[in-house]
């Protein structure tokens, strides 16, 4: 009989490499920005490519996967096509050729979170936050364990070596997931089966806006640390590794707490905190602007899976990866705006005011949370 803990273990397991690749093209910014010739705005609209392949495709493919209980099939494929495209990467000579392979992986991203999300709540019922939170580790030590493992590789024998055996990780972790998950059963439909869409445009809004902030401050981290802060390469990695690490803590315990406090209450506080912990970095120097640091990545990931969780619990059951495909997928594409805002506004005015804008976007989605339903699940 399989383990009640072994589809949370192996979906973990998963997520890692999953989220691992998700941070190779801003890692490699500083170096693909130089040998290709591009502006901040050029580098964020690669970013931008990338992130919004995954928001045209994300609900669609959550459609498929939940009309056809294709689910496991799916991310399968996705994990393994975004492992490919990411060692691709070795092969690209000119910018339309980085934008067409940021594109395949875009596709390969949009593939695993919708259809994870949706089983692992089918399966975990109670405590829906927390266990989603655990099944977040494994994202939070892949984006951890990126720049930590990359960044030497890259800035020592060169980006293109360092990316050319990725794909080998992926196929593994395809197949491991491909011959040990189960797919969910049908669960009773709710509410009549009929989406219910002012809470969850709502739910967009702040979600979204939340990782517009983060993703925005993340994304153009290693090039200010290297390029504005003159940084060495190590200790970029360290300052990035720092930040997204904070997320294997707050993850789960993001999850937790939302359980018992309720959804609306998790987003409301943390996105405040949010805001007075860039405020703080900005404006700060020393060991603690290294403090202030680690709280944006904590408070900037304290609500990534309370946000999909969130979905499955506002949305019909038989239409609950759609709906999840549709708001992360939104949200990415608000993140994918990030990007390009942020380039822009950098090129123009510096990254501290397009950072300090990230900070007031993230106080208004504070204030925004507030008329979001709440749920907990606690039993």
């Amino acid at each position: 009989m399989q383990s009640r803990w072994s589809p949370l273990a192996v979906m973990t397991f998963a997520h890692f490499f999953n989220d691992f690749f998700q941070y190779t093209l801003p890692l490699f910014l500083p170096l693909l920005i130089p040998e290709f010739g591009l502006s901040y705005f050029q580098g964020g609209l690669l970013l931008g490519v990338y992130l919004g392949s995954a928001v045209v495709l994300n609900g669609l493919i959550g459609h498929l996967a939940d009309k056809y209980r294709k689910r496991k099939l799916v991310m399968c494929s996705g994990l393994a096509l975004y492992g490919i495209s990411v060692s691709a990467l070795q092969f690209a000579q000119n910018y339309p050729s980085l934008l067409l392979l940021s594109v395949m992986m875009g596709i390969g991203f949009s593939s695993y979170h919708p259809q994870a999300t949706k089983i692992i709540t089918s399966i975990y019922r109670n405590y829906r936050g927390r266990f989603m939170g655990i099944h977040g580790i494994g994202g939070a030590v892949g984006f951890f364990s990126s720049p930590l493992l990359l960044t030497p590789l890259a800035y020592s024998m060169g980006w293109r070596p360092t990316v050319s055996l990725l794909f080998l990780p992926a196929c593994v972790a395809a197949l491991v997931l491909w011959m040990t998950l189960k797919e969910p059963e049908v669960e009773p439909v709710r509410n009549g089966g009929k989406i219910v869409w002012r809470p969850i445009i709502l739910l967009i809004l702040v979600y979204g806006m939340s990782l517009f902030v983060f993703r925005g401050f993340a994304n153009f981290m290693p090039v200010y640390f290297f390029s504005v802060q003159s940084s060495t390469a190590i200790e970029m990695g360290l300052l990035t590794s720092l930040v997204m690490g904070m997320g294997i803590i707050a993850e789960p315990l993001g999850g937790t707490i939302s359980d018992y406090i309720g959804r609306r209450k998790t987003f409301t506080v943390s996105l405040f905190l949010l805001m007075l912990s860039l405020f703080g970095f900005l404006n700060s120097s020393g060991p603690i602007s290294i403090l202030f640091l680690a709280m944006v990545g904590f408070f900037g990931q304290s609500t990534r899976s309370v946000g999909m969780t969130y979905t499955t619990e506002l949305a019909p059951a038989e239409s609950a990866g759609m709906c999840v495909g549709i708001v992360f997928g939104v949200a990415q594409g608000m993140s994918l705006i990030s990007t390009v805002t942020v380039g822009y506004t950098a090129d123009v005015l510096g990254f501290y005011w397009a950072f300090i804008g990230l900070a007031a976007i993230a106080g208004l989605a504070s204030v925004l949370s507030l008329r979001m339903r709440d749920f907990k699940s606690k039993r």
